[in-house]
Formats: C-alpha cells, sequence, structure tokens
C-alpha cells in the first residue's frame, strides 16, 4: 500500500463513532464497505478521507485490519 491505493473500509469502531455528533456520526458510518483513495501513511496506517461538506471532512486512520486493498478504479466521495 501506498499514497494513491485504493482501500475498502471494512471497520470502524463503533466507539469511536459515537464521539462524533449524531449528523457526522452518519456519515462516518456510511463509509463503511466504500473505496477511498490513500492521501498519506502515517505511524503505518493509511489516511482516507471523507469530506461532510464544502470545507470540512474526515481524515480517518485505518489498520490493515480495518481496510481492504483493491484494484477498484471508482472511488467513492
Amino acid at each position: 500500500m501506498k499514497i494513491g491505493s485504493l482501500v475498502k473500509v471494512l471497520f470502524i469502531e463503533p466507539g469511536f463513532i459515537l464521539t462524533f455528533p449524531y449528523r457526522k456520526a452518519k456519515i462516518m458510518k456510511s463509509m463503511i464497505n466504500k473505496t477511498f483513495e490513500v492521501v498519506e501513511i502515517e505511524q503505518g496506517k493509511a489516511l482516507v478521507y471523507q469530506p461532510f461538506d464544502t470545507f470540512h471532512g474526515f481524515s480517518l486512520a485505518l489498520t490493515s485490519e480495518e481496510m481492504e486493498l483493491v484494484d477498484n478504479i471508482e472511488i467513492n466521495y
């Protein structure tokens, strides 16, 4: 995996999702089973980005257990 790789989000810790307000938590939960581009790698985790409005979004750090490398060229935002 490298920057630009495509990964499918398999899991986001439910307790982490619950730390966000309802609207943002709903958007974060909707990321599961969707494909995103790796925008950065930090401490061995792949960072993916999900916008939730015009100016803001989530950078989510995924471990290898929480994602799957895919060859699909369709990216979900």
